[in-house]
This record gives structure tokens, sequence and C-alpha cells, in this order.
């Protein structure tokens, strides 16, 4: 059974790992259903297979703003730089997280304390907890469409919208609304985006499953009159689903904060399949050093018998260093010596021809066959007109070995010419 322990952050301005402060806990199982829950240190919590930390609302700072229209690695980049003209304190020392679009069409962003977000992680990672996910505490608060939840927890609170957005509160002593709650309402009636409820609740916790006797009905009228908004009670609700679906979409353990842990776990889970992977890639390795020994074992064979082919034809040579490449050179050599055509002597005799045409005045002559056999090189041709012929003829006669004919069989055309040159002579 996959189990997952939530754990409420105390509302501490600084952790030491010695210190055994108490937190709140809540153990799931895979159905998301409560099997335990409670409060102690954190020694005495239970184990589980995820860890999800709930930050209290009063260390996060939600902001709201327009963000560039980047993929989210670039967005992310620039968040910094985006909220920098909503802070009051250097940008470089807060992490921040987008968690959503908003109401207004922006996007809803939570920023935390670096050094206490870095001190919390310590502290859980000494007890040997090191969260999965870190989320709001106000993230387990149903909101419904277009109603805002109030939630009171002593002299602290938040309301949070829909969309996530959530306005701090100090509620005070007294029977009067939070100062903080009128000005976030009269911003969003000046937006046209005013609540059309407020829902009176106090802090879910292990302990509580009633709603706080301080927050009664004759409190909720109160603030409804001096609001100018309705405002009713609501029970404390764990709202697991909640928490469980923002440690998914809203985590904010993001960037240098993710978890290294659940890297950890997904390359236990996918062991097998790497351990079969690098079988596969041993077994081919292997199987590609057998085949290049094999390659190169036959190539040394052909080597030493090219080798030895040319000792046999040419045992004057001294030198073998390259013997296809010599035994190519010395047999053009003996087919010179010997007055038979080589490869060089082809393309010169096809150049010799391809010239005569090219210097012909007139149009060009269109070449219709032209082969090369046993040294004579023939073109068959077309002339451009009567007068070529006679001006080729002349060209003809001064070119040693080279001939002029007509081409196209018993009745050749009158332009039809045939070319051909026999190699040294």
């Amino acid at each position: 059974m996959a189990l997952t322990l939530l754990i409420r952050i105390p509302d501490l301005p600084r952790f030491d790992p010695a210190t055994p402060t108490p937190v709140g806990w809540t153990l799931l199982d895979n159905a998301e259903s409560v099997l335990r829950a409670g409060e102690g240190p954190l020694a005495s919590l239970p184990r589980a297979d995820r860890v999800i930390a709930l930050a209290p609302v009063g260390h996060l700072l939600f902001i709201e703003t327009a963000l560039p229209p980047v993929s989210a690695d670039k967005r992310d980049a620039l968040l910094r730089y985006a909220i920098e003209d909503k802070l009051t304190i250097d940008p470089s020392t807060v992490h921040a997280v987008v968690l959503g679009a908003s109401v207004s069409g922006n996007h809803v962003v939570a920023a935390i304390d670096r050094s206490w977000l870095i001190g919390v992680l310590q502290w859980l990672r000494a007890a040997g907890l090191a969260p999965d996910s870190l989320v709001s505490s106000a993230a387990g608060i149903p909101v419904a469409a277009g109603e805002w939840a109030l939630v009171i927890d002593g002299q602290r609170g938040f309301a949070k919208r829909a969309d996530g957005f959530v306005y701090n509160l100090d509620v005070g002593a007294g029977k009067e609304p939070p100062f903080g709650l009128t000005l976030a309402l009269k911003e969003a009636r000046e937006h046209q985006r005013a609540p059309s409820a407020l829902v009176l609740q106090a802090m879910a916790s292990p302990t509580q499953s009633a709603l706080d006797p301080a927050l009664d009905a004759a409190l909720a009228s109160h603030w409804a009159q001096v609001l100018g908004i309705p405002v009713r009670l609501g029970a404390p609700d764990a709202g697991w689903q909640s928490v469980l679906a923002a440690a998914r979409s809203g985590n904010l353990l993001s960037g240098e904060f993710a978890a290294r842990e659940a890297a950890g776990r997904w390359l236990a889970l996918l062991r097998p399949a790497l351990i079969v992977l690098a079988l596969a890639i041993g077994a081919q390795l292997v199987f590609t050093l057998i085949d290049n020994a094999r390659l190169n074992g036959a190539r040394q064979a052909l080597e030493q018998e090219l080798t030895q082919v040319f000792k046999t034809a040419f045992p004057a040579a001294q030198a073998i260093i390259d013997p296809p490449l010599q035994m190519q050179r010395n047999l053009q050599q003996l087919k010179r010596e010997r007055g038979l055509p080589a490869d060089a002597d082809a393309q010169m005799l096809i150049a010799r021809l391809t010239g005569l045409l090219q210097a012909l005045p007139g149009g060009p002559a269109t070449v219709s066959a032209l082969t090369v056999r046993d040294g004579i090189a023939t073109l068959d041709a077309v002339l451009a007109g009567a007068e070529q012929r006679a001006h080729l003829q002349r060209a003809v006669d001064r070119l040693p070995g080279a001939a002029l004919g007509n081409a196209g069989g018993e009745k050749p055309a009158p332009l039809a010419v045939r070319l051909t040159l026999r190699a040294g002579a």
C-alpha cells in the first residue's frame, strides 16, 4: 500500500534541526483516505512513500502579475524580474513559483523567503522526512467559483479566491472584520471581481472536526453588515484531494529546490529496465568487437594476398607501401611502353574530339554517340550547317590519327558525321 504523509510546518521564524518542534500530521492511504492523524515531534511521525509539507500561509506572498507568453523554462527564469516591482525586498532573496492563471487573465505567483525555505528543508531532512512536495496550507481549502473562503486561525487568517490567490490577514482581538479584508474587497469591487459571498471557517487540524466557537452566526452576520456582502459559516474541511492536486500542479519545490529523492525513486522503479538496457548495450558492444576483429583479420589476409600478387607481378619492386595503387600505376606504365591505350589515353581522345566540335563556327553540333574501344575513339554528331563540314574536314586533316566520315548507315543524313581518332598516332 502506497502511503502519503502530510506534514503541517509550524509558523516559526526559523528552524533548528535539534529542536523537537511538534507538528501536525495526517497519514493517507493510496485511496486518499485518512488512516491516522496526530501531532508530535518529527521523530515520532510515521514513515510513508511520499511526503507532502504544508507551508504556513503567513510565510508566502501571493502576487498577481502578467507574464510573457514564453515556454515554462524561460518563464521561470524571468519570474524573479517580473515580480520585482511588487516586492519590497531584493528579489534574489525569494523563491517564486507560478501556480496558475488568475481571474484577471494574468498569473498567480507564490513567493517564499529562500533562507526560511532552506531552513525548513534542512529541518525535515535531518529527521529523514525529506518532502517530495511543498504546498501552501491554503491549498487544502476548497473554494466555490465566485466565492472567497475566509479562514481564521487565532489572530491570523487569510482569504482565498477560487483561482488560488490568497490575501494574508491580521484578525485582531475585536469583532470587526480584518482591515486587510476590507481593502481586498474594495479592490475587487473596483475591478468588477467582487465575490458573491464569504465562507467563514476555522483552519482545519488533525484534532479539530467542528467549527471554532468564536466563529458564530452573530459574528458572520456582523461582518456581512460591515462588509456589505453575504457571510456564512463553513465547517473546517481537510481538503486532502485539493492538497494532493496542488502537490502535482503547484509544487513549490521547483528548480534548485526540486526533490532529489523523487528522482531516486524513479530510478529505483526504472532499475530493471535500465539493467536490461545495459545488458543489451553490452551484448551489442561484444558482437561489434567480434565483428571488428573478424573484419581486421580478413583485411590483413587480403593485404597479404595483394602484396604477394604484387611481388609476383613486379619482382623488381623494392618498397611495397600501397600494393593496389602501385599495381595500378605499374600497369599503366606497361601499357604505355607497349603502345596499349590507357585510361588517360581515353580521356585525351574524348577531349580532342569534343574540342573539334566546339571550335566549329555557327551553332553547336549535337553529339549522338561516343565510344572508346581498343584505343580508338568514335564520335557521331549532327552538324548545325553544311559549312561546318568543310571547316571540320580541314581540322581533321591537321590532326594525326583522325578521320571524318558519314554516320547513319547506308543512307546517312546530310549533316550526320562520324569522327574517329586513334591513340598514339
